[in-house]
Parts: C-alpha cells; structure tokens; sequence
C-alpha cells in the first residue's frame, strides 16, 4: 500500500495502470495535497497478497487511532471508478493462458479460412465489382470500367477487358485497396489472392475478440469461448472466404470498441491519480490528449473507409464517451460535473474522435486526389465553364469535385430499391431468416462425383444457429443486466449493435441483404458469452458496484463463500443466475453435503459489532472496549477490502486473505467442509478471475452444451459454407427453414 506522501505528486511520478508515465504530472488547481502529518499510522505497507486497500482503516470522514487525514486515496477513487487498485498486475498464469486462447482459436480461425480458400475459381457474388477494382485500383490508381462479360476472362488471367475510361463506384476506396494488396501477393489471377486479405481479416478479428472479451472478462476461459465461437460461425467464415469488403467493416469496429474499452481504463485511472486527496466537490483535471482515444477515432475513420455504415458506430460512440466520462466525474463528486463532462470534456472527446476519423477517411482517398483521371475529376472546372453553381467556389476544384461525388454516392445509396432475390429486412438478420446465396452451380457444371448423384456446389451464409438464436436469448438478458446492474461491460457488445445493426431499421424500402451482419457479429458472439460468464459465476462483479458490496456483505456473514453451497431462487437456480443470498445464516448438519439444494454455512455469528471479548469478565469488557475499538475497525476495514478483492479477482485468495475477509473459522482453500474433497473447479482458478467457490455447475454445463451443439452445427454446415460437391438432397437436408432456399 502507497502512503500518502508517496502518492504526491512531487515525491512520485504519476503512473497508469499499466505502468506508463501519465502526460502531465503537475497537480491541477482546486486539488489539495494531503499533508504529511495526515498521514494515519494504519496506512502501513501492503499486505503480501497484493496490496489492495489504500488507507486500513481511515476512511472518509472517520479517524484511525486518533489521527485523521484528508481527501481519498487514489485506490478508494479507483474502486469508485470501478477500477482494480493502483500497480495491480494479473497473475503471470492468467496471462500465459489468456495468450495461449488467443493463439489457439486463432489457429482454428486460420485453418477453417485458408484451408481450400480458392475453391470457386471463378468470381462470385459481388466479387465480380471489388475484385476488379482492386485491381484496377493497383494498376491505374482508380477504379476503371470493364468490357461486358470479362468476368470468366479475368478469372482465367486475361485482364485485357480494363479500359482507361474511370468508373462510377459508391463505396470508398480503402477495402478494395486491402484486396488488391492479397492479389499483388498471389498473383492477380489467384483465386486464393482475391480472397486472402478477407480471410487474413477473418482470422484477426477472432484474435481481436480473444483479446477484448479477456480485457472485460480476466478470463481465458471466456475469451477463449468467444474467439472459438467467432471462428465458426458461419457468417464470419463465409464473408472471411470471398473478396467481398464487409468483413473489413467487422475487423475495424472491433478494434474501435478494442481501444475504447483501453480509453475508458486509462481515463479514469488517471482521473483518480489527478484527485487522489482531494474532497468531493474538488475541481476535476484538465481535459488532455489520450492516445487510446485518438486510437479509436483512427479505427472508427478506417472503418468509415471500407462502407459508410460506419459513420452510426462513429456518432454511437461519440456519446459513450461523453456519457461515460461524465458518470466518472459525478462519481468522483466533481465540482460542477454535469457541466465539466459534456462541455468541457465532451469538447476534447469530439476532437480526438470525430476530426480524427474524418482525417484518416480523407486520407484514405489519397490516389483519388492524385489521379486526375478517377471518377468525377474536373466536375466543377466543367461547371463554372458553364455558369453553374458548386458546393464551395472559395475551394479548390479538388474538394468540390470530392464533394459532389460523396453526394452522388448517398443519392444512390438511399435510392437503392432494385428487388434482389436474397434480399432481406433487419428484423429477421439475428434469427438469420434469409441468408446470402454467394454462389450456386448445379450438375451441368460440376462433376458429378458425389454420393447419391444429382451433385451441386452451393456457399450460403447462414450464421451458426446455435449461436445466433442463443444470442436472441442472451440479448435480452443483457440489456436487463446493462441496466439494472449498471454494468458497463455489457454496454461494449451493445455500442455494436446500436452503431451497426439497428441504423438499418430506417432503410424500409432499401435493397438489403443478411450478409451485412458480419459488421457486428463479434458483438453478437461476445453478448452470448458475457451471458454465459455471468450464469457460470465466471465474470466477476465490478470493484465498488452495487452487487460486488452486496456480495461483500454475503461473504462477511458467511452466506457464500468456499466450500458453501450458494443459495438460489427456483429460476436462478435452473438457468444458473445469481448468486442470491439467503436472508440469514442458516446452519445444516454434515448429512445434508449431498443436498444440492441446500447451503451451510458456519454456526459462529459473523457480526463485527457482536464480536469482542465475549468469554471476559463484564468489568474488563468494559475497560478494554475503548482501547480495542479502533483495533476492531481496522480489522473490519480490512476484513471488507481483502474480501472485494477477492470477489472482483483483484486479489488471489490465500489462507490468511480468505480467514481475514471472513472472520470464520479457517477456510484456506476451496475444500468443501467436513468432506475431505477439493472443489470441483480447482483447476479453473488461473482460467477465470473469479473466485472458484463462485462458479456454478448449471452454468459451466450450459457453456459446454452451447459449445458442444455451435461445434456440431459448424461441422454439420461445413459443406455448404464451403461450396463442397453434395447431392442435391444433402444440400435440402441442411436448410432448415423454407426462407434458406
């Protein structure tokens, strides 16, 4: 634990919580530093556990043996901030392991894209525009008009159909740009180097995920379930096999919601270094550059890049920001917080994302700048000529032309109505209603070598059903979580599907198509897995939330803890939700052990304020309550700060942590007591942050059901995201709904 005069600015360089040197280090106005003299004799060096607490025993407005201190110290704002304490680091083993997920299911990822990646030969789909103005692009730096019918020539490497003459296209330029790089790499003849750049996009993605459930989570159990579930989902893996640009999209937002989830952390952090000591009611620091900040408006102006659709994940975002820095400053007690997080920091944060993300998707167009000859050059040169008006006369030609090409381009987006036969309205793209046929040939054009005759190569986009409909379920229940609980974490999936799925509901009349789903199906798959992690007890409650004091208290008076059995409600307890605590202690003889209904816990009271020298004499209990009082409250003080920790996965659970927090008879491990047996998820503890005594075995069995069943359906679909040789019949036994055909 940190003394005050070692968390003063003069004496100590601010760190984050990552270790890096914070920006600015000088104290800001308004902010009082405690005096030396304030310092309270309980605040003595960190417990061997992990040094969790800041000040034992000397709280807001109480004393510690007599001597008072001002301010807060920067681990009690963290906790307000729902942050761990200050130089925390997570166990070697937890890590080791988090990377080991991510590089396991990005192996997975990496062979279920790659493995017969160039099967069609032949252009399909929508490849028959990207593909060709990728290659376009890298040869004449804009995109060019075609010969008609030059599709099966460019397959075959004749690409002598490319005429000068620039191209009308609605989309911009950074995707086809990423296509192109695979077909410089391959060949551009390649089948295989058409669709490289999508799979290599694919495959990160489902590392992105890995990396970013592990940052909500501290589990590489969880992460791991959610990159293994990315990889294959039949979305995902079909829009990773084709040179198509949304699976770009779904690449670019995940790392936009990556580094905001790294901005919010080193925001608040250093928002309670800079307030460490002060009072509530104390001026908030001065708004200042944050790099990870600036990170997310360079991956939301990337994703803008590939399609327009990600200008509703930009505006979504935007007002995340705002509103989460503004709930940091009222729950820090800021001086004028309202005013101080929309204005005076909603200014700086519209700054490091919204100029930032126009920059980088105006830099995207560079090669349109530096080619006259591109689509639309010489516009307003041609209109002025001709006595007409441009957007902006004081302007160069340059930006009018780019100008009116943009509004070329939404004029046709918005007027886009032309009927298409795998159509599809948003209200049926998360139960997967009318998947994407990308491509389709029958009998007269494939060998007719598979069993039962009648052969057909087909590649359909329908999503992993388990998945998807399991999402369905778990959606809900987030959104009640998101707002009962106030838990951010689920808010990241959500911030998906507000900027990326729920924009296509204005859109009635405009030709759509369920393969756009992909743009959020990682936030799909994340909302299924923090719904899973919550039911199996595996995503810890946030340090200073409602439910993480709740459980604090629980685990004081001996209701949940190692080795008792939780209690649950007749719903919590069926789908795995909770935990619920009893009213009160309830005690059960050793007979019951195998009563998975019922829970013991410990005879002894677990009050502090019963607790004292119950066996002395009256007159000594007397004499001694004023000297042992401050003792006592230290102890309780401690007893509560070692048992958050423990509950939020800040602090390993030891012998001497676990007896603390509890003030009960010895529970050093996880052994059930009286049995002689460890718990049964032991060997969970460097997979999950959570405290094992927590995980409950309904919800470990749901995961493992869900996965066992998304496993079967991704090997049961195999062949028809593929494109492999099946019989007619085969292909209809595998779609389920009339809608699929």
């Amino acid at each position: 634990m940190t003394t005050p005069s070692a968390l003063s600015p003069e004496q100590s360089p601010e760190q984050s919580r990552d270790g890096s040197a914070d920006p600015s280090t000088e104290q800001e106005p308004g902010q009082e530093s405690a005096p030396a003299e304030a310092e309270a004799p309980g605040t003595g060096p960190a417990d061997a556990a992990g040094g969790t607490s800041s000040a034992v025993g000397t709280r807001d407005g109480e004393t510690g043996s007599g001597i008072g201190r001002q301010g807060r110290t920067e681990n009690e704002l963290r906790t307000l901030l729902g942050l761990g304490p200050a130089g925390w680091v997570m166990p070697r083993a937890v890590r080791v392991r988090g990377w080991v997920a991510t590089g396991v299911v990005g192996v997975i990822a990496a062979l279920l894209r790659l493995i017969g990646l160039s099967h069609p030969k032949t252009l399909m789909f929508d490849e028959i525009y990207y593909v060709k103005d990728a290659y376009a692009l890298w040869h004449l730096g804009y995109e060019a008009n075609w010969a008609t019918n030059s599709d099966a020539a460019f397959a075959s490497g004749d690409f002598s159909g490319m005429s000068t003459q620039a191209a009308y296209v609605v989309h911009p330029q950074l995707g086809k740009w990423l296509i192109g790089a695979g077909m410089d790499l391959f060949g551009p003849s390649s089948s295989f180097g058409w669709r490289f750049m999508p799979a290599v996009a694919g495959i990160l993605t489902v590392m992105l995920l890995t990396r970013l459930t592990m940052r909500l989570t501290r589990s590489p159990l969880l992460a791991g379930l959610a990159g293994l579930l990315l990889a294959i989902d039949g979305v995902a893996l079909t829009e990773s096999r084709i040179g198509l640009l949304d699976v770009f999209i779904g690449f670019f937002a995940t790392l936009s919601l990556y580094f905001l989830v790294r901005d919010r952390e080193w925001s608040r952090a250093r928002l309670a270094r800079r307030m460490a000591w002060t009072s509530p009611g104390a001026r908030p620091p001065h708004a200042t550059i944050r790099p990870w900040l600036l990170a997310t408006g360079v991956a939301l102006g990337l994703t803008c890049s590939i399609k327009w659709s990600g200008l509703y994940l930009v505006a979504v975002v935007g007002v995340a920001v705002v509103v989460w820095d503004t709930l940091a400053l009222r729950r820090v007690g800021a001086r004028a917080w309202f005013l101080e997080g929309t204005v005076a920091q909603g200014v700086s944060d519209f700054f490091q994302t919204v100029p930032v993300a126009a920059a980088v998707y105006v830099g995207c167009w560079w090669s349109w700048f530096i080619h006259p000859r591109a689509y639309k050059h010489g516009w307003a040169l041609e209109q002025i000529e001709n006595h007409q008006p441009v957007p902006f006369p004081s302007l160069p030609h340059s930006i009018n032309d780019f100008i009116a090409y943009h509004q070329q381009m939404y004029e046709f987006h918005v007027g886009l109505a032309s009927p298409h036969t795998y159509q599809s309205k948003p209200y049926g793209w998360l139960f997967q209603t009318r998947p994407t046929s990308f491509f389709w040939e029958d009998k007269a054009q494939v060998p007719q070598t598979c069993w039962g005759g009648d052969c057909i190569q087909a590649i359909t986009s329908i999503g992993n059903i388990v998945i998807w409909w399991s999402a369905v379920v778990a959606l809900a229940a987030i959104v009640i979580i998101g707002v009962k609980n106030r838990d951010w974490r689920v808010w990241v999936p959500l911030i998906g599907y507000l900027g990326l799925y729920v924009p296509w509901f204005q859109y009635r009349d405009r030709t759509i198509f369920t393969f756009y789903t992909v743009a959020f199906v990682p936030c799909v798959v994340l909302v299924l897995v923090l719904a899973l992690g919550m039911a199996a007890g595996l995503v810890p409650p946030l340090p200073g939330s409602k439910a993480a004091r709740a459980q604090v208290a629980a685990l004081r008076n001996g209701q949940i803890g190692a080795g008792i059995r939780p209690w649950r409600g007749v719903g919590a307890r069926f789908l795995g939700f909770g935990p619920q605590f009893g009213r009160t202690p309830v005690w059960t003889p050793p007979v019951v052990e195998t009563d998975p209904g019922m829970y013991r816990i410990s005879a002894e009271t677990h009050d502090d304020a019963a607790e004292g020298e119950a066996g002395a004499p009256t007159g000594l209990a007397g004499a001694g309550s004023r000297a042992d009082g401050a003792d006592r409250a230290d102890r309780a003080d401690t007893a509560e700060d070692l048992a958050a920790a423990e509950l939020t996965g800040y602090l390993a659970p030891t012998a001497s942590t676990i007896s603390a927090a509890r003030t009960a008879p010895d529970l050093s491990d996880d052994d059930l007591e009286g049995t002689g047996r460890r718990s049964r998820w032991t060997a969970l503890a460097s997979w999950t942050s959570a405290p094992t005594w927590q995980i409950r075995s309904e919800g470990i069995s749901l995961i493992i059901v869900v996965m066992a069943l998304a496993c079967a359906a991704a090997a049961f679909w195999w062949p028809i995201w593929t494109g492999q040789n099946v019989s007619r019949t085969f292909w209809l036994y595998h779609m389920f709904l009339s809608s699929w055909i």
